[in-house]
């Protein structure tokens, strides 16, 4: 990077390695060694840091240091109604106002969920899932509906992130919730169409306490005293983490 990299440059990297995993839930962050990796003076990054605070995606410890927040299982709860509430409203709206073209750029989603979930790579599948409900938003022309979802899920994206990468077949069934959904849009089938939308926006809650147990330490509630639990150690996970998850 350069000395002109902004505080939204600098905060735009950290935020898409926190959602992707790449900084675990509690993972340590010092001012001094991003400056030093991203080659750029430590007030930028400061600031970066403050913004991601406001996101809940980092936690500020005065005169400890600073953490990727924890995956917050009660705001879990509250961004998946959100989410719901939105998608199964919009998806009322998009079975009578789609277009054919809509309806060909999903397909073509679905195509390339394939080609990523192939390849193993799960985070490019699950920007594709993400870009294939957008579609649903964007037909009904509500694309800040879509924006709102995204800034307020981020305990549940990385949650979604855990569960494809630690979850056996849950890709799999992803693509076939998708392929069946747009099916029955097609066919013109309302009531279909919506409870296959809430069968699969509520799957991940069966998954919960499978992927909890597989990582307790990084998930929290609202009731939790975790304060004064900031770690003098964590990790991040290895590149390769999505192979190795289980192991």
């Amino acid at each position: 990077m350069t000395r002109n990299t902004t505080t939204e440059d600098i905060y735009s990297i950290l935020k898409e390695r926190i959602l992707n995993l790449q900084y675990k839930p509690g993972y340590s962050l010092s001012a001094a060694i991003l400056s030093q990796e991203l080659n750029v003076s430590r007030s930028p990054v400061r600031e970066a840091l403050i913004k991601l605070a406001v996101d809940n995606l980092v936690e500020i410890f005065p005169q400890i240091g600073t953490r990727v927040s924890l995956i917050n299982l009660d705001k879990v709860s509250e961004e998946r109604f959100l989410r719901k509430s939105l998608e199964e409203s919009a998806l009322k709206e998009f079975l009578t106002n789609h277009t054919d073209e809509s309806l060909e750029t999903m397909r073509t989603l679905i195509e390339r969920q394939k080609i990523a979930l192939q390849v193993g790579n799960i985070i490019e599948f699950l920007k594709l899932d993400d870009a294939f409900h957008e579609q649903i938003f964007k037909a009904i022309n509500k694309p800040s509906c879509w924006q709102l979802s995204l800034s307020f899920t981020f305990n549940e994206h990385r949650l979604r992130l855990l569960s494809l990468s630690s979850v056996g077949g849950t890709s799999n069934s992803v693509v076939m919730a998708h392929t069946s959904l747009l099916s029955a849009v097609e066919e013109n089938k309302e009531e279909l169409a919506l409870k296959i939308l809430h069968q699969h926006l509520s799957r991940i809650s069966n998954e919960i306490p499978k992927i909890v147990a597989l990582h307790q330490e990084i998930f929290t509630y609202n009731d939790a005293k975790n304060s004064l639990c900031y770690p003098k150690k964590s990790t991040v996970f290895p590149e390769n983490f999505l192979e190795t998850i289980n192991q």
